[in-house]
């Protein structure tokens, strides 16, 4: 290599500046309002998008923020593009020889199969419940499998980003194992298709999709809950995670659900244990499609869809919220009143509005700005676009781009950003990228509280974290990873000088000025002005050693 530095000391010593970079990033980012800011249009499309690249900020531009908004939220949930794009990649599956119980074997098996479970009818896909035939665990929960590596496929190359951003929203907020077991695994795939269908929709609609979602319902075990007693963890993570939120569990102020405040008015302002309980009970028979025994002779219709089966359900009178529900109400009558209480309320509309904002990169926003976007929530509880109304309302809002940008990316973001400014052509092959970022704290859907990921900044703003993203900016385009084409070991476009290399990664990552590519060639005193005469490892080391750099800067880290 030139100047005498190895390919093994290139990177090593790369790796060290990398960290350097980052934690400076670290320290100074949410600083300076005007610094952190820079460029509106890239901040809103660091913020609606999984990365802005120069190719996007053209078109954001070209169009004006209204028109983007209005080309964005129209695009449809399934693009046919993204589609042929997923089903043409290969995705590694890999398992030893086994056998069942009765002695029945499986052959070991290595290699890549075109994806494509994800997509099948769930009735199709029940066999792979069969717990009789001779089939690996590998080969059942590769439809989950499918799901995640698609997430990334999807975050890098979809053109309806805006709807990639809030289908990524709802699968943290109405989070999901989808390696929990076979149950979840096996309906993970219709389980997305629900968030990303009503990403932008309804949110009644959406609740109630997921309320019926078998992979919610496996998860959460409401799939067996029946009277006396009632499974209380759909209740209760349906309360305090999905609608009302922590922030109205008056647990604390009151024992009785007259003593609420509001209850007397018809609709209490939080929630209590009894209410709980009493949510418990509107559910019980909400259950799954895949042909489980109900009574005796009785089973579930082999749908892989949701079911319900009378005979669990607690008929009797209840109380949610200070609302009577009557005794021996129509099927499922209970539950879609309880879900009508919860997607209606004032506190639901405050609590999504605050982490939407959140999402979007305002973890701190005023008073005013909450109340406007809770009020557009609730203006619109039963428009059909409900949902894509509140994110006009957060985006249109003087103190969105006043906001300066400060909210750091977190792991799974940081390599869909990565990939989009790089121009890389992404199809993961296996999981070594997945693998990598959970080195950093992310485990894409496959998180094992019903909490999801934090969307805390302070949360992922730690020396082990920015370790891990350290090595997946030096490391995301390798050809262990898997992950992409080997762009890396390529000239950039009409380069004969190192100085063409910097140039070129300061306009992909849209840098205000050299100073991340200058570091680089300074540690390495590396002459900018020289002609190239690498061979092609060191284009490579050169290459991801500025990605990487520029990737660690303030201007990238955060949002």
């Amino acid at each position: 290599m030139a100047n005498g530095i190895t390919r093994r000391a290139f990177h090593k010593r790369m790796a060290g500046l990398a960290a350097m970079i980052a934690l400076d990033s670290l320290a100074r980012a949410p600083g300076k309002a005007e610094a952190a800011i820079g460029d509106p249009a890239r901040l809103m499309l660091d913020r609606l998008t999984h990365g802005a690249t120069p190719e996007s900020l053209d078109q954001f531009r070209r169009l004006g923020l209204e028109a983007w908004l209005d080309e964005q939220l129209s695009l449809p949930a399934d693009e046919p593009e993204t589609e042929a794009r997923i089903r043409g990649t290969k995705l590694l599956i890999e398992y030893d020889a086994g056998q069942t119980d009765d002695g029945r074997r499986w052959k070991a098996l290595s290699e890549y199969r075109p994806m494509g479970v994800m997509f099948e009818d769930p009735a199709d896909l029940l066999h792979l419940l069969d717990f009789e035939e001779p089939i690996a665990f590998e080969e059942r929960e590769r439809p989950a499998q499918e799901v995640i590596a698609a997430s990334l496929i999807r975050a890098v190359h979809a053109r309806a980003q805006l709807r990639e951003v809030i289908t990524a929203f709802w699968h943290e907020h109405f989070s999901v194992n989808a390696l929990k077991n076979e149950l979840t695994a096996v309906f993970f795939p219709s389980h997305d298709q629900a968030l990303r269908r009503h990403a932008l929709g309804n949110f009644r609609t959406l609740l109630g999709a997921v309320a019926r979602s078998p992979a919610m319902l496996a998860y959460l075990n409401n799939d067996e809950s029946r009277a006396s007693p009632a499974n209380e963890n759909y209740a209760r993570e349906l309360m305090e995670l999905h609608t009302l939120g922590a922030e109205n569990y008056l647990d604390d102020r009151y024992r009785r659900w007259q003593d609420v405040p509001g209850t007397r008015e018809g609709l209490a302002e939080g929630y209590i244990e009894q209410d709980v309980y009493e949510v418990a009970r509107a559910f019980t028979g909400w259950t799954i499609g895949d042909g489980r025994e109900i009574d005796d002779g009785q089973h579930t219709p082999r749908t892989g869809r949701f079911a319900y089966a009378e005979s669990w359900h607690d008929p009797y009178q209840k109380r949610v919220l200070g609302r009577e529900l009557p005794a021996n109400s129509a099927p499922m009558q209970d539950g879609e009143t309880v879900l009508d209480l919860l997607a209606f309320h004032p506190g639901t509309a405050r609590f999504i509005s605050r982490k939407m904002l959140r999402r979007l990169g305002i973890e701190n926003p005023s008073p005013a700005y909450l109340k406007q976007v809770a009020e557009t929530f609730m203006a619109n509880a039963r428009a059909e676009d409900q949902i894509a109304r509140v994110v006009r309302a957060i985006v249109l809002h003087p103190e969105f781009t006043a906001t300066p940008r400060a909210k750091l990316r977190r792991p799974f973001e940081f390599v869909a950003a990565l990939y989009r400014a790089t121009g890389a052509e992404t199809a993961p092959r296996n999981d070594n990228i997945y693998t990598e970022m959970a080195r950093a704290g992310w485990t894409q859907h496959q998180v094992r509280p019903p909490t999801g990921h934090s969307d805390a900044s302070r949360h992922w703003a730690n020396t082990n974290v920015l370790s891990a993203m350290t090595r997946l900016a030096l490391e995301a385009h390798d050809p262990w990873m898997e992950a992409t084409a080997p762009i890396l070991r390529r000239l950039p476009p009409g380069a004969s000088r190192i100085s063409d290399f910097t140039r070129h990664w300061q306009a992909r990552f849209m840098q205000p000025d050299a100073s991340a590519g200058r570091a680089v060639l300074d540690f390495f005193e590396l002459d900018e002005t020289a002609e190239i005469d690498f061979d092609q490892d060191a284009i490579e080391w050169l290459n991801q050693s500025l990605v990487a750099a520029n990737a660690l800067t303030p201007e990238f880290m955060f949002r």
